[in-house]
């Protein structure tokens, strides 16, 4: 899995406008959205700690974006379901979504360096492979 967030344009309030990317089992799907650094961060704190319980989820949501990590069985093999919509006419519309396996070091560390990156300033983007 190949996972990025690209810094576009930062606010004078903090919000931000990230163009999300991601591949992984055969999908792709790229999307630009408007947040804020501290639900990042926060997911990403969320992440580390995951799972806490055999129905554990975490999730961000933001407009046209969700992420969610989730346990998907009773031996605790997780999973990050990607969800991108773009609402519009019926030239512009899209809709995707999609789980990948993932194990929980895996996702723990994707909250790392989520983490990482927010604290860093975010001037550059943020790129997670799920191979290392």
């Amino acid at each position: 899995m190949l996972l990025t967030f690209e810094p576009l344009w930062r606010d004078y309030d903090g919000m931000l406008e990230l163009r999300f990317s991601v591949q992984a089992s055969g999908f792709a799907a790229k999307i630009s959205f408007y947040g804020c650094l501290e639900t990042i961060e926060a997911f990403g704190c969320s992440l580390r700690e995951f799972p806490r319980s055999p129905k554990d989820e975490v999730a961000f949501e933001s407009d046209s974006i969700a992420l969610r990590a989730f346990v998907f069985d009773g031996v605790g093999h997780s999973a990050l379901e990607i969800e991108c919509q773009r609402v519009g006419t019926r030239l512009v519309s899209a809709h995707s979504r999609f789980a990948v396996e993932l194990e929980p070091a895996t996702i723990n560390r994707l909250g790392s360096e989520l983490v990482n990156w927010t604290s860093s300033g975010i001037e550059q983007p943020f790129v997670f492979t799920s191979e290392q």
